[in-house]
């Protein structure tokens, strides 16, 4: 059952523009997106279905993955990084102490 996405019609004001509040006049924090972030909304924004959503999603865990792989390789050749350190991150605990 693949959920249709579509463009909200109705006008939103715009981060920065004054929105009217109880008959009064506030203004909005301004929210600046840098390049790569527009480029993600302009894509996002022709998802039709679940499916391609689903795409999406799995594309952009891909580029994450294959940058991890890539740091993780230059880790290992640059020597940072050895069998040792795999091992000292494997009895390793990183999560949050909790107070009991």
């Amino acid at each position: 059952m693949d959920k249709t996405y579509k463009t909200p019609t109705t006008e939103v004001p715009c981060a920065g523009e004054p929105v009217a509040t109880y008959g009064q006049a506030t203004k909005v924090n301004r929210t600046v997106f840098n390049e790569a972030q527009i480029e993600l909304l302009n894509v996002m924004a022709t998802i039709q279905n679940d499916d391609e959503l689903m795409a999406l999603k799995h594309a952009i865990s891909e580029f994450f993955a294959r940058r991890a792989d890539e740091e993780m390789e230059r880790l290992w050749q640059s020597g940072e990084w050895d069998e040792q350190t795999l091992h000292n991150l494997q009895n390793t605990h990183f999560r949050t102490p909790y107070k009991q």
